[in-house]
């Protein structure tokens, strides 16, 4: 009797057991990919260090997040260019603390066209340190020293800060680059965001002169247009055949007008005379292209 109650009770003691349900893994995204400057200029003698900031969750291990720049334009449309999610519209706030350290790095590909500097020898790849540290800190990226962190955010969304420490300047390709992300889930789960910016190189309007035009009630203005030597031989050299904006209005309060329009010659400099407004302010500029940044020259005014 003894035997058969306690063959009954382990019979029926799998039956009385309730089965947990499975862990819900969260979901592997990429919700926003951030550069600053968005506008990158680089000059003659300097160069422009990036901040590239991912949002992302889902991710596992110190290398969830990986990043890659490099020039040309994205293969599929960028994160910005999707229709916007609602449940994503307002950017959580930041938590005051930040994950545990992780080390990973980014890469900067210059690309085959970039030009070396003279003397020196092309860079094709370069691999790039990283130390993303959290937003509190975003003013002092620059000095950053101490472990590598991550700031997490609402709703398991992570902040995935990369400061390469290679800088661009005038010798790599300009126009579009692309910012590749890549957030890494569990059992081998990926997914990739793209991102892109402008590298321009500067100009400069120098020597313009606004003056009037003898006494037949016009106004001539002349200067010249220099641009960043993408080769490196000069600082800056002649930029050919470029239209220029001539802008007027009668006073500060005013919107500029545009009055005419110059275009640059062979050595970079341009004459032009603009009839019927003779006093007020006047100003030059060149909107630039995407590969070369605009530029204004400084109002000077005129008086009847």
């Amino acid at each position: 009797m003894i035997r058969t109650l306690l063959a009954a009770s382990l019979a029926a003691g799998p039956l009385s057991m309730s089965a947990s349900p499975p862990e819900t893994e969260p979901e592997l995204a990429i919700r926003a990919i951030t550069v600053r400057p968005e506008e990158p200029v680089v000059g003659a003698y300097d160069s422009i260090r990036l901040v590239i900031d991912v949002v992302a969750k889902g991710t596992r291990g110190k290398d969830g997040v990986s990043v890659k720049v490099e020039p040309g334009a994205p293969p599929r449309p960028v994160l910005d260019g999707k229709p916007d999610d609602e449940s994503l519209a307002k950017p959580p706030a930041p938590s005051p603390t930040p994950t545990p350290s992780v080390t990973r790095s980014a890469v900067l590909t210059p690309g085959a066209e970039a030009q070396s500097a003279p003397g020196t020898g092309a860079q094709r790849a370069i691999n790039v340190g990283v130390r993303p540290v959290a937003p509190a800190l975003a003013q002092v990226a620059g000095q950053a020293t101490g472990p590598l962190k991550t700031a997490r955010v609402a709703d398991g969304w992570e902040t995935w800060r990369f400061l390469p420490d290679k800088r661009l300047n005038r010798y790599y390709p300009t126009g579009t680059w692309t910012i590749t992300a890549t957030a890494r889930g569990p059992r081998g789960a990926t997914v990739t965001e793209y991102a892109s910016f402008q590298l321009r190189r500067a100009t400069r309007l120098t020597s313009v002169m606004a003056e009037k035009a003898g006494r037949s009630g016009a106004v001539r203005l002349s200067g010249s247009l220099r641009r960043v030597d993408p080769r490196g031989y000069t600082g800056y050299g002649p930029f050919a055949k470029q239209p220029l904006e001539i802008l007027w209005r009668p006073d500060e309060s005013t919107a500029w007008d545009e009055a005419g329009q110059a275009t640059t010659d062979a050595s970079g400099a341009f004459e032009t005379t603009i009839s019927g407004r003779t006093g007020g302010l006047w100003r030059v500029h060149y909107p630039g292209t995407g590969h070369y940044a605009p530029d204004s020259s400084k109002s000077q005014q005129i008086t009847q």
